[in-house]
């Protein structure tokens, strides 16, 4: 059997059909293709999206509840932003909250996302993601004096908070892992009894090298340049970034007075200074 990676049909139990047919119609903005066309014994009312899948909606006479909890039952939309400030916009001018996110602590930079319900509570999150949530956000804490060569010991991990990033002595020497999942802006922390950086947006995992271990294909944590000082004082440079596909020993500065990063073969990354905020339509 082929398999082109996408659904044909979500199927959505509703208490009463016509009152449903108009929300998924007029709020959501779904086309109604027609009353009973598919072979159902209960009344349906079929509705199309503008991917080529469908909504059937199916009238029972009980809809088991939505949990009290929440929880994390739920349909959901991807959009791109454009698309989400249209839908913000509509949703709004039909009286509707759109500030609702139950998750709203979990959001990485740059992901947006409102929760809204039918007339039979079921819940649907309406998603996108700007640029914000890929491009490189510099801290704007330039160059960070961390300490002294002796105060890292091999195998410590250090967390800067205002640089974002964490200072890795290793056998190789000394590296300065950007704070930012590579998958999407989320800040990673260090979970030191599994030994690997975790983002808890959406579960990336990285190990001391900042590598990658998973199947989301994420690409190691970017760089930040480290440098020693003639009197041992590790510094690191939030303002510069690079990019790699692997660890390399060459990445990491000797631990000596003199030491600076080499970032030859690495890929140097624009920076993005601007604080992210979600935009919003011109209505001038």
């Amino acid at each position: 059997m082929s398999l082109d990676g996408a659904f044909s049909h979500l199927t959505i139990e509703v208490s009463d059909l016509d009152k449903s047919e108009a929300f998924y119609r007029d709020v959501i903005g779904l086309d109604v293709l027609g009353r009973n066309l598919v072979a159902e014994n209960r009344p349906t009312s079929l509705l199309a999206m503008n991917t080529r899948q469908r909504v059937l909606l199916v009238e029972v006479p009980d809809v088991p509840p939505y949990p009290a909890s929440g929880g994390s039952i739920h349909h959901a939309w991807l959009l791109n932003i454009d698309q989400f400030i249209r839908a913000r916009d509509r949703l709004e001018a039909l009286g509707y909250e759109t500030g609702i996110d139950p998750r709203q602590s979990f959001r990485a930079v740059g992901e947006y996302n409102m929760d809204i319900h039918d007339p039979d509570g079921n819940r649907f999150q309406i998603q996108a993601f700007g640029e914000e949530a890929t491009e490189v956000l510099a801290s704007g804490a330039g160059t960070v004096a961390c300490g002294r060569i002796e105060d890292f010991p091999v195998g410590s991990v250090t967390r800067f908070a205002e640089g974002r990033f964490f200072l890795v002595r290793n056998d190789d020497g000394f590296l300065a892992l950007s704070a930012w999942c590579t998958h999407k802006n989320g800040i990673t922390i260090w979970q030191k009894e599994s030994w690997h950086f975790y983002c808890p947006f959406h579960g990336a995992k990285f190990d001391r090298g900042g590598c990658y271990k998973g199947h989301m294909g994420c690409a190691p944590l970017r760089l930040n340049p480290v440098s020693i000082g003639g009197d041992g004082t590790v510094s690191v440079d939030t303002d510069r970034f690079y990019a790699r596909d692997r660890y390399d020993p060459a990445q990491a500065v000797a631990p000596r007075p003199g030491a600076e990063f080499d970032g030859t073969g690495l890929e140097p990354l624009t920076v993005s200074y601007d604080k992210p905020t979600p935009r919003k339509r011109s209505h001038g």
